[in-house]
């Protein structure tokens, strides 16, 4: 009996210690999240498509602020179903790139832990975890964290941000659809440091200004993100 305590014990410290140092290490670009999901409650709201609980639902089960600012912008343009769904697809691809990138750095876990995990994967949560696995292993208690975190943020940011776009007439007015890209800009420099970053960043603003010619603002994301993907395969 004391054996099986035992080892009981020292699988819940490690899951609860990884649990706070995610929290910890997240919550400044959690900051940033709910700025930007401040400004997407408030163009949701003036977009004329969307009521709160509508907003509330799609940042919930959507979870992704590019997709989702996509999302309102194609509805504007009376873009279809099918051009909303495949543009929001090619933005979000990214995120199949974050998971085979951590998925080497995880500590071992059941398959079950990894499908929801997966829900949690957003560039902040993938940011601190790449700098986390730098020091061991990704453990379920860590990625779960940073993933509840930014979560919370978001979901919470988008339903005030709704309820405050009832006082704003135009949010673009105040520059609040460039908060979305700041954040961004914010994550990108933090991660910057060395040369082969450098390299990945350049070609990828290359890369997305010569396919947003043809490809709009969904191709231009893809082969952003390409485009640093072989960076990094080939720079190893």
């Amino acid at each position: 009996m004391d054996g099986y305590v035992s080892s009981t014990i020292t699988k819940e410290i490690p899951l609860r210690n990884g649990f706070m140092k995610a929290i910890s290490d997240v919550l400044p670009l959690a900051l940033g999240v709910f700025t930007y999901g401040l400004a997407f409650g408030a163009l949701a709201n003036n977009a004329n498509h969307f009521t709160w609980l509508e907003t509330v639902s799609m940042s919930l089960f959507v979870f992704a602020g590019a997709g989702q600012f996509t999302i309102l912008s194609l509805l504007q343009q009376d873009a279809t179903l099918w051009t909303i769904a495949i543009s929001t697809f090619l933005i979000n691809a990214r995120y199949i790139i974050y998971g085979l990138s951590l998925g080497r750095d995880l500590a071992p876990m059941h398959r079950g832990h990894l499908i929801w995990l997966s829900y949690g994967i957003t560039d902040e949560s993938y940011s601190v975890g790449t700098m986390q696995a730098r020091q061991g292993k990704l453990g379920l208690g860590y990625m779960a964290g940073a993933g509840l975190v930014v979560l919370l943020a978001w979901v919470l940011s988008a339903a005030l941000g709704y309820q405050l776009g009832g006082f704003i007439a135009d949010p673009a007015r105040f520059g609040l659809d460039f908060a979305f890209t700041a954040a961004f800009l914010g994550l990108l420099i933090a991660m910057l440091k060395h040369r082969s970053h450098f390299l990945a960043a350049g070609l990828a603003v290359i890369a997305s200004v010569a396919a947003y010619q043809w490809f709009g603002t969904s191709g231009a994301v893809f082969a952003g993100a390409a485009a640093a993907f072989a960076v990094g395969v080939y720079s190893k």
